[in-house]
């Protein structure tokens, strides 16, 4: 993995270089198995913040935010988004890849309603079942750089649940 050359600006959004050449190295470290000092987690990808440089130049922090988005991927302890399936005769919902920088959905939204929806497929008691209408036309809220869930895995979700449904 090679280290990656951000721009660098005098205004706007920037982080600090040597803060984050710090930790991107850290990063590479960790991706390359090699050891310059405790691993980075997605944790600390995820909580990764830089100061602002008062005067002078920063690299740009748009650039840095979607480096450390990506470099989650790369990272041996990477939790797996764990796929739906059935555990002792019970269907289980996935757990879905929390997403930062792109557009993801509101988690508690996502969350109430798969709990909903995997109470129904089980035949567990619910206030109100969902039905496969109700799945065909649920918006969850967008959210953007704070923490959602990604767009793509809820909604094939909801494709494979509703046709438990059917």
């Amino acid at each position: 993995m090679l280290k990656p050359a951000f721009s660098v600006r005098l205004l706007g959004d920037r982080y600090d270089r040597g803060e984050v050449d710090a930790f991107v190295d850290r990063v590479v470290a960790t991706v390359e198995r090699r050891s310059v000092g405790p691993n980075v987690t997605v944790d600390d990808l995820r909580n990764a913040a830089f100061r602002t440089p008062l005067l002078g130049p920063g690299y740009r922090a748009d650039e840095v935010d979607d480096f450390l988005t990506e470099a989650e991927r790369w990272l041996p302890d990477r939790p797996a988004a764990r796929p739906s399936g059935s555990v002792n005769g019970e269907r289980t919902a996935p757990l879905f890849t929390p997403v930062r920088l792109r557009e993801g959905y509101a988690p508690y939204e996502v969350d109430e309603f798969i709990d909903r929806l995997m109470a129904t497929v089980n035949g567990l008691p619910v206030k109100r079942p969902v039905t496969v209408r109700e799945i065909r036309h649920v918006q969850f809220t967008p959210v953007r750089l704070t923490e959602g869930y990604d767009v793509a895995e809820v909604d094939a979700f909801l494709d494979t649940a509703e046709g438990w449904l059917s």
